[in-house]
């Protein structure tokens, strides 16, 4: 399957370090990966950044909008949005729920393995950054599972 992943999100170095991690875990994972940074237009524009993960022949991509900082205002195809809201984190200035959300992703695209970004928690002693990740990663909230699922299978 080929996915499409629309990040968008205004802390930095949470939003580099996620885009490395789903780079190079995709990568490690038998997909093609490409990625496009958007470029910012002012000093406090937020970043955004496209990233293919190629993993099939198939010319369709699934969309995924990752919107960390409710960012994305609008995305003209049709996609499976995460946001905070969604996805019933609590955003905080430390960048939390950026890892939580970064383990729902993982948990939506399955063929990526957590196993980098779960080693890299536990050697920084990140322990809630961790406990938030694994926690998004093997379940969603129950409307997200429902909606998400459909889409998948091309129900949508």
């Amino acid at each position: 399957m080929n996915f499409r992943l629309i990040i968008g999100g205004r802390r930095f170095i949470y939003f580099d370090e996620l885009v490395k991690f789903i780079c190079y875990s995709a990568s490690h994972s038998d997909y093609v990966v490409s990625s496009l940074g958007f470029k910012r237009l002012t000093p406090y524009a937020p970043y955004i950044n496209e990233i293919k993960l190629t993993g099939s022949s198939k010319k369709e991509y699934v969309n995924i909008v990752l919107d960390m900082d409710k960012v994305i205002t609008n995305f003209s195809r049709e996609a499976i949005f995460l946001t905070p809201d969604i996805l019933e984190i609590t955003p905080d200035e430390k960048g939390t729920h950026y890892w939580g959300m970064m383990g729902a992703l993982f948990k939506m695209v399955g063929d990526i393995s957590p196993a980098y970004v779960t080693g890299y928690l536990l050697e920084k002693n990140m322990k809630k950054e961790l406990d938030i990740f694994t926690s998004l990663s093997s379940t969603l909230p129950i409307a997200l599972q429902a909606a998400a699922g459909d889409f998948l299978k091309g129900e949508n």
